[in-house]
């Protein structure tokens, strides 16, 4: 592929991000968020927290401890760590570390 082609691409995409970015700005600047937005900011994170859930779970094996212990101590850990602290970034690593220090040693 040309140069041209490849920087008038990076042009064009950069342009999409920015303007992607911009939009809720521009719609929300002079007024307050409707009921709908509000709805979407209270319940959607958790709802999506809950499809990550059953999904890292979808495989899990509970024939033998082995096999689902480092997956419940892991969430565990995420769930009571940030009900204790309210900082994503400890639970989110906290659990990731505990869960692959265990994937190791079980």
């Amino acid at each position: 592929m040309p140069l041209s082609k490849i920087i008038i691409a990076i042009f064009l995409i950069s342009l999409v991000i920015f303007l992607e970015r911009l939009f809720p700005f521009a719609v929300f600047s002079n007024r307050a968020p409707g009921k709908l937005i509000h709805f979407f900011e209270k319940y959607i994170p958790p709802f999506v927290m809950l499809g990550l859930l059953i999904y890292s779970l979808r495989d899990t094996r509970f024939s033998t401890l082995v096999q689902w212990v480092p997956q419940i101590s892991a969430i565990v850990f995420t769930m009571i760590s940030y009900v204790w602290k309210k900082n994503t970034l400890i639970s989110i690593f906290g659990g990731t570390i505990i869960y692959m220090v265990l994937i190791r040693v079980l």
